[in-house]
């Protein structure tokens, strides 16, 4: 029996947002995993293959400390060798990756709730991803900077922020707007529903959190294997040695765990809907639309 589709544009409370998180993912999984693949997961292996390049500069780096400190010490760009290269263009794949992660998922919400369920495909996901990716990756820069901005000068106003702006990217790709009209409208919404939207941040981070310590199991072991090693190493008078193994599986656990930040993304656009007909009611005005 076909499932019904999931109906965004309603009222629900703390309970029905999770429920329907869950909901639209079940039904969905495919075709929306099928657009992460198509969309994001190419950005994704670059981020776990500069992951793995990073983890074993560092390791080369920490070796070098313990085998030639003065040299460290004289010349510290260069012992570094390649980690700030590499880490640089991680850092900037990485939030590539996660704008096109966003723009994906929220774009797959407005194509299914405008096309309808099963009545859209991929290349009417692209066309929406193709308008906003670049507003997106923009927009996430200096969110990201003021977050920071806001945890370097205290803790509160960090998460204050986080909260407040959690909506701007769905308002932007839903409603059209530019980044400081939904600037506006991410703090107009979250304002009438604050410590809602956090609990429904935090219980997904939460459940994100403890799915990644699952995914991470092999690599932890991997990393355990290795830690042993290093210290027969160490009385030896070598040095920490991690296996080029534990790096990939490392970066592929992430890979993946990349991934399961749709759950919280998802959740933020039922909490989207959920604060519109609270202060606006537009299904309402949609149905009146309609009889009249």
């Amino acid at each position: 029996m076909e499932k019904a589709p999931v109906n965004f544009k309603q009222q629900r409370d703390f309970g029905e947002v999770f429920n329907a998180t869950f909901a639209f993912i079940g039904q969905e999984i495919k075709p929306l995993g099928k657009a992460v693949l198509f969309f994001v997961l190419p950005i994704l292996i670059i981020t776990a293959i500069l992951q793995v390049f990073v983890g074993i500069e560092y390791q080369k780096f920490m070796a070098t400390i313990q085998t030639n400190s003065d040299f460290v010490a004289a010349n510290p760009f260069a012992a570094m060798g390649g980690i700030y290269k590499y880490m640089f263009f991680y850092l900037l794949v990485y939030l590539l990756a996660f704008s096109a992660l966003r723009c994906t998922i929220y774009s797959y919400i407005k194509t299914y709730i405008e096309k309808g369920k099963d009545q859209f495909t991929l290349t009417d996901v692209w066309a929406e991803v193709k308008r906003f990716i670049l507003p997106i990756i923009g927009t996430s820069i200096l969110i990201g900077l003021l977050v920071l901005i806001g945890y370097i000068f205290c803790i509160l106003p960090g998460i204050w922020l986080g909260v407040s702006l959690s909506l701007i990217f769905i308002a932007m790709i839903f409603e059209g707007k530019g980044m400081g009209d939904a600037f506006s409208r991410s703090f107009s919404l979250t304002k009438q529903s604050w410590w809602n939207t956090l609990a429904i941040l935090l219980i997904c981070g939460i459940l994100v959190y403890i799915l990644n310590l699952i995914l991470s199991v092999p690599s932890m072991l991997l990393g355990m294997k290795s830690l042993f090693a290093s210290f027969k190493n160490l009385q030896e008078g070598g040095s920490m040695n991690f296996s080029t193994s534990y790096f990939v599986v490392n970066a592929i656990t992430s890979l993946v765990g990349y991934i399961l930040f749709s759950i919280p993304a998802i959740a933020i656009a039922f909490q989207y809907f959920n604060l519109r007909e609270i202060t606006e009611r537009p299904s309402l005005d949609e149905k009146i639309e309609q009889i009249g």
